[in-house]
């Protein structure tokens, strides 16, 4: 869950926002007492507290009894009914365990949430636990296959505002953070039609990415990813964007994408 910065400070939309703020928060640093919550957030230490025991009584957040404060499991029963209603794609994870077995690599469904991608779907392959990406999980757009191809297909309004951000904060130095750097880079995605990305998040991890378009409006709204140990993926790129594309036609998502680096 990622709120927008743009949210009204007033009440209920206020009271949301912090709310939305506090659960990122715990997202990524789960397990921190409510004292870093406050500062991280910049909510006063107060309305920090009584957030916090907001989302407790509901059940979305869990006092632990060293004094700090983690995402419930309520969390996964929610990802679960969030995964069902994507009645876009009824198929997704059939057609996504269909493509780790004939790729050996896992696979991912991201959708497009502000200039991130969320992770709404995966099939396991070999080399699962060295994925950064889990089911729920995001990244910018500047980061992984499925990211930076998701921005080099995205109008070019947003491709600017985007841009706008850079210099970004990276993994490691294979990142492409600056505006130049990404810039060129999509107009390489743009060329041959899926993004690759070599080490750029994780150290010996690699991944390929196509994009994923509307149907109703021909807009991008996500990718099909696979990802996996460096030395088995980068030998394989044209075999697997092309496996991707393929399977991306499957799903019924949008215009075929045979073409698009023509």
């Amino acid at each position: 869950m990622r709120v927008s910065s743009k949210a009204s400070d007033q009440e209920p939309t206020g009271a949301l926002f912090k709310a939305g703020k506090i659960i990122d928060i715990l997202a990524d640093n789960n397990g921190i007492g409510p004292a870093e919550v406050a500062v991280v957030s910049g909510i006063p230490r107060s309305s920090a507290y009584r957030i916090l025991d907001g989302l407790v009584q509901v059940g979305l957040v869990k006092a632990n009894q060293d004094d700090t404060y983690s995402l419930s499991l309520s969390w996964l029963d929610l990802s679960d009914v969030a995964r069902s209603s994507l009645t876009e794609w009824p198929k997704a994870y059939d057609l996504l365990a269909e493509l780790t077995t004939l790729t050996g690599q896992t696979s991912f469904l991201t959708v497009i949430s502000g200039f991130e991608t969320v992770c709404v779907e995966c099939a396991q392959g070999q080399s699962f636990d060295a994925l950064i990406l889990r089911p729920g999980g995001t990244l910018p757009f500047f980061a992984g296959a499925a990211g930076r191809v998701c921005l080099a297909y995205s109008d070019e309004q947003i491709q600017e505002d985007y841009l706008q951000q850079a210099p970004f904060e990276g993994y490691n130095e294979n990142s492409l953070v600056t505006s130049d750097a990404l810039c060129a880079d999509i107009k390489q995605i743009q060329k041959r039609g899926f993004a690759i990305s070599n080490e750029d998040i994780t150290i010996g991890v690699a991944s390929i990415g196509v994009p994923i378009f509307s149907q109703s409006n021909g807009r991008v709204v996500g990718a099909l990813s696979t990802g996996g140990f460096v030395d088995a993926m980068m030998p394989r790129c044209e075999e697997l964007a092309g496996q991707l594309k393929v399977y991306v036609n499957r799903l019924g998502a949008g215009r075929p994408l045979d073409s698009l680096s023509e």
